[in-house]
């Protein structure tokens, strides 16, 4: 009966009740987008580098895996030297590198003179890729392209090296194409090959260089442990576990989560004002009748519930709309922040999770809730015969 009263009371004044409804939708739909966005980026970034399957980095001193040009001069002994290390189960070097593409187009390149983006990798151990189409490199003369790429298995791509100041003549090589793959770390902007890292040290006249280990530690050894103890031996490099990158790239995109922060709280206090505002004009339009059942014995407690439940009532029909319209709002924000410079397209910024979803739905119950509570306790206080007789026509 309580749940009838309330409906009811809603459905009497739908102007607004309408308006009220629309408040509370699109403050809730920013409160969702923005505990998405606060877990999303940590937790997609965590499982991304997770699902490469290797647990540390390492790379030249003071960068990170891809975040410079700078390179492992001496890549070879150093990695042997690491595999000697208790507790390391495999080491795969990469090499990354811009390379001049021909026989094929790209989404960012100039067609016929395209610039891309080329690791070099051993295939018996690496993480940057899944393989979509075709099979896995096998033999140097090999190459996988991007699933985005013009280019399908049986072609031939001929690769030149990019020519620097300093450097040799630009050599060249014709490889065949025998897989597409979805390369894990690519932006939007990247569309990346890759090949043997043997044939692009070779090609690019780099015999013995890395730009970055992925290191796999043995069952049981613990991965911060293993860095400290690989920093203590080699203290030239980089060496940093998944916890520590990520830990790392949460510092660098922490205006996302501090941007979440502050949104999501005005979103709440939007919610606060706008429920109890329209509580307070609809409990004061009711004084009269409020009184009228206190008179007939009806309870300050049932008094109080009631208003309550319409409430809940309001804010439950509010926050479903609410949520729907951030899902729909999340991605067409997904879209644009996607194309952030260097950003992994694997990356997404807004992670729906059941935990934020529920997290959303919980603070919006109990703010509105507490926002209704102070003028419905005040309505069940209000003197029984001065409010009839104020309240009389």
């Amino acid at each position: 009966m309580i749940l009838r009263t309330a409906v009811r009371e809603l459905r009497a004044h739908p102007g607004r009740t309408a308006f009220a409804i629309a408040g509370v939708a699109v403050a809730s739909a920013m409160l969702l987008d923005m505990l998405m966005l606060a877990g999303g980026l940590q937790s997609s970034f965590r499982g991304l580098l997770s699902g490469a399957g290797f647990e540390l980095r390492v790379s030249p001193a003071g960068t990170l895996p891809l975040d410079t040009d700078a390179t492992l001069l001496d890549a070879i002994a150093l990695a042997d030297d690491i595999r000697n290390e208790p507790g390391v189960a495999a080491v795969s070097p990469v090499l990354a590198l811009n390379i001049r593409l021909e026989g094929t187009s790209t989404p960012t390149a100039d067609a016929g003179d395209p610039i891309v983006f080329a690791l070099g990798v051993d295939p018996d151990a690496q993480g940057l890729y899944r393989i979509v189409d075709g099979r896995d490199l096998e033999a140097p003369s090999e190459v996988l392209v991007d699933e985005r790429s013009t280019s399908g298995v049986g072609d031939t791509l001929r690769l030149t090296s990019v020519r620097t100041f300093g450097s040799a003549a630009a050599a060249s090589a014709e490889l065949i194409v025998v897989g597409t793959a979805e390369f894990l770390y690519s932006s939007a902007s990247d569309v990346p090959v890759a090949l043997d890292i043997e044939a692009l040290r070779e090609l690019a006249s780099r015999p013995a260089e890395a730009s970055f280990f992925m290191l796999d530690a043995e069952p049981g050894t613990d991965p911060d442990d293993l860095a400290q103890r690989l920093r203590a031996r080699i203290p030239t490099v980089e060496i940093v576990s998944i916890r520590e990158i990520v830990r790392r790239a949460e510092q660098r995109l922490s205006y996302f989560q501090q941007l979440a922060f502050i949104l999501g709280s005005v979103s709440l206090v939007v919610t606060a004002l706008l429920v109890g505002t329209i509580m307070a004009v609809s409990i004061n339009d009711r004084y009269g009748i409020i009184a009228a059942l206190r008179a007939i014995g009806v309870s300050r407690r049932s008094i109080v519930v009631t208003l309550l439940v319409e409430t809940l009532a309001l804010v439950t029909v509010a926050g479903g709309i609410g949520l729907v319209l951030g899902s729909l709002t999340a991605r067409y924000l997904e879209r644009i922040l996607s194309d952030f410079p260097g950003l992994p397209a694997a990356i997404r910024f807004f992670v729906l999770e059941p935990r934020q979803l529920w997290l959303a739905i919980a603070a919006l119950v109990a703010v509105g809730v507490a926002a209704a509570l102070i003028p419905a306790y005040r309505a069940s206080t209000l003197p029984i015969a001065t409010t009839l007789h104020r309240e009389e026509p």
